[in-house]
């Protein structure tokens, strides 16, 4: 099988995998709402067998799981093997029996043929090299009728909790370029358009893209938001990687930034995704 997606997977199977791992609970606090979001609107059912593309942690695959059932069945599919084992250790720990986990990729994984009732992801299907090669290969897996539903990053600007953030880590920290519009990352399906476009290449049906933009809490204090967001996004490896010093200007400029963000509740950012659904003819 041809190798895809090489940088995507160099990135997640090494520092970014296992600082993923480390953030876990509080990327968790933060995404959660979006992607239960997402959630309601795959709405599984009892007894359905559902796959969840780059199921990160397991936090929503185990979800999916209480959600379908004993007699249903999930599986959680990820390109990052430190991820991964995380992630079934979390299904351990939570005794959960109808789940698997696969280290695989969407793009060119041979999915059984007409087999799962619907596939699900929270911001997990954004990074590929091929979008329409990748959304047409997950789609042989959906029985005739199936349901896509997924959560992916809409406009950037819109999303203060990393553009800020990153805007003021570019002052300090020698970040990654830049990902072009439409390039693999987390912005890759901003423009509704495209994406339209992509699913529509693939084959699917019924495609819906919908809005959804929220305010939640980045920390309960000044302190804690800089300490986590200065560890995500494309700041994330440059700033682990820096000297001493220069974690602290990261920080110090983070916390005068955040002030701006402090309310009742803690630093609380703006977050705007697509919610999207679709359907297998």
């Amino acid at each position: 099988m041809r190798e895809i997606n090489l940088d995507q997977k160099e990135f997640w199977n090494h520092k970014k995998g296992k600082l993923w791992v480390s953030l876990g609970p509080r990327i968790d606090d933060m995404f959660g709402p979006l992607g239960d979001e997402a959630l309601k609107v795959l709405a599984p059912k009892k007894g359905e067998n559902v796959i969840d593309i780059g199921c990160g942690t397991a936090t929503t695959s185990l979800k999916l799981a209480g959600l379908v059932g004993g007699k249903g069945s999930v599986i959680g599919m990820d390109i990052s093997k430190p991820i991964l084992e995380y992630a079934k250790q979390n299904a351990k720990e939570n005794s959960i029996k109808n789940i698997e986990f696969l280290l695989a990729d969407a793009q060119n994984y041979c999915f059984i043929g007409d087999s799962y009732d619907a596939i699900f992801s929270r911001f997990g299907v954004m990074f590929f090299d091929d979008p329409v090669a990748a959304f047409s290969n997950i789609l042989k897996g959906l029985k005739s009728g199936g349901r896509l539903a997924f959560v992916c990053w809409a406009d950037r600007s819109a999303n203060d909790w990393i553009e800020v953030s990153t805007n003021i880590a570019s002052n300090f920290l020698e970040l990654p370029p830049k990902a072009a519009p439409r390039d693999p990352g987390p912005f890759a399906f901003e423009d509704p358009l495209y994406l339209n476009e992509v699913l529509c290449d693939a084959g699917w049906n019924e495609i819906s893209i919908e809005n959804y933009s929220v305010t939640n809490i980045v920390g309960k204090s000044i302190k804690e938001a800089a300490d986590f967001l200065s560890r995500m996004g494309p700041m994330s490896v440059p700033f682990e990687d820096s000297e001493e010093p220069v974690k602290s200007k990261v920080i110090d400029s983070l916390e005068k930034c955040f002030v701006d963000y402090v309310t009742t509740r803690g630093v609380e950012m703006h977050f705007s995704a697509w919610i999207v659904t679709a359907y297998k003819p």
